[in-house]
Parts: C-alpha cells; sequence; structure tokens
C-alpha cells in the first residue's frame, strides 16, 4: 500500500508533531483524504482528537507507531516536499536517491486508544465559550517559570474575561502567577475557579496560530479546544481536576 503525502512540513508540524507532545505511541487511522488519531495523555486527563486531510490520500490502513517522536526525525530526513509511504503490514518503508528507511509497526490491539465519540462530544450541552489568543498562551508559559511547584492551571470569570492563575489552592504557600487570558467570554458565570492540568498550555504553545476556539460544560467541568491548523484540525477535551 502506498501513502500518499502532498506536504511533509503540514503533516510533519502540523499533525504528527502536536501528536508527539501527547503521547509516546499512537495509532493512526489512514482513510481515503485523511489521517486520523484519537489519543490522551497518560492519565486520560487530556484526550485529543487529530485529523490531518490531504486529497492526494487514496488508501486505509490502521498505522501503530511505537514512537511518534522517532518517527517525526525519520519524516523530517525526507529531502522533498510530497512523497510516497510504502506500508506493508509490519513497517513503513522509504527510498529515494539520497534517503532510505525503513520504521517497524506495533501489531493491533496493542496501543490502548481512549473511548471518545466525537458525535456525542459535539452534542454536549456547552454553556460557555471564548476565544484563547495564541498571545495568553505564551504569556502563561512565561510566567510558569515562577510557579515551578505546581502543574494546575485555574480559569475564572468575571462579566466576559476569562483569567488563568498558576497555583495550587490544596496546598499552603505555593507561589503563584495570573493574567487575563480572554475578554469574549460567553456564558454562564461559574462561581468556582475550574483546575485543569497545565499540561495542556504547553502542549498547544509549540504550535501556530492566531487563536483557539475554547468551549465550556461547567457541571461536569469539560473544557474543549478546537483548533484549525492548515490542513489539520485538532480537538482537544481536557477535564478539570478534583482541586
Amino acid at each position: 500500500m502506498i501513502l500518499k503525502i502532498s506536504d511533509r512540513d503540514k503533516f510533519l508540524n502540523n499533525f504528527l508533531s502536536p501528536i508527539s507532545k501527547v503521547t509516546d505511541s499512537a495509532a493512526l487511522k489512514v482513510t481515503p483524504g485523511k489521517v486520523t488519531s484519537l489519543l490522551s495523555t497518560s492519565d486520560n486527563n487530556i484526550i485529543v482528537h487529530a485529523e490531518f486531510t490531504d486529497s492526494n490520500i487514496n488508501a486505509s490502513k490502521d498505522l501503530n507507531i511505537p514512537d511518534i517522536k522517532k518517527l517525526c526525525r525519520i519524516i523530517s530526513c525526507i529531502d522533498a516536499t510530497s512523497f510516497d509511504l510504502d506500508i506493508s503490514s509490519n513497517c513503513i518503508a522509504y527510498k529515494s536517491d539520497s534517503v532510505r528507511f525503513k520504521y517497524h509497526l506495533y501489531d493491533d490491539g496493542i496501543i490502548p486508544t481512549p473511548k471518545l465519540n466525537i458525535d456525542k462530544l459535539k452534542a454536549l450541552d456547552f454553556d460557555g465559550k471564548f476565544t484563547l489568543p495564541y498571545s495568553s498562551i505564551i504569556n502563561l508559559v512565561k510566567g510558569s517559570v515562577i510557579t515551578t511547584d505546581t502543574n494546575k492551571l485555574y480559569l475564572s470569570v468575571k462579566d466576559k474575561q476569562i483569567f488563568g492563575e498558576l497555583t495550587d489552592r490544596a496546598r499552603p504557600n505555593v507561589d503563584s502567577y495570573g493574567i487575563q487570558i480572554a475578554d469574549d467570554y460567553e456564558g454562564i458565570q461559574f462561581a468556582n475557579p475550574i483546575p485543569l492540568n497545565f499540561e495542556i498550555i504547553r502542549i498547544v504553545s509549540i504550535m501556530r496560530f492566531k487563536a483557539i476556539n475554547a468551549q465550556l460544560v461547567s457541571k461536569m467541568g469539560v473544557l474543549l479546544f478546537d483548533l484549525n491548523l492548515d490542513s489539520t484540525s485538532l480537538k482537544f477535551v481536557i477535564s478539570a481536576l478534583l482541586n
């Protein structure tokens, strides 16, 4: 089976690289016109649905990638914009005049995938939404250098403003850093701050975008990030921490 990719940089930077920040291994599903993956962090606190679209793809195959970071490094060695990968039952191969490689795959069923129905996700009763600019992401990452003893980000609301504070309200004497991260909030004015794993901010900070569309189900403590990059769409489902 031949997997045709028309743009190496889009496939690598917008699809494979974000996946590599979430998990070490991943199951990719190839169908005509696209490659998709459903994955999660080790604690299942962040679930991601990633979809790469490419009209050149005319194949169907499940690819079980043992080390997604290694695959990124291998693909980066390809010195062509468009390329063909030869997919067999247990490996991915590439051959050109200057580069050749063979990368072996796992068998089906070894890599676990989270149970998430995308259609049911879209049907959730969201009671809040806002736009999260890339500049806010970067400012939170910069501020995290003074809050090294916590990995919690608390979201709070005041009218149309969303604030993000790095601290740990379950422990005493923890340094904190807080900023306004959005000014266009629409929805319920939830009373208690919502604690999230700050890892989601680190993950999206490696990408390049103008803003993330965020939706909230406050009673369930679920936040949805929608991010559209060139040829790739990413949905992040983030569950609130206990405190």
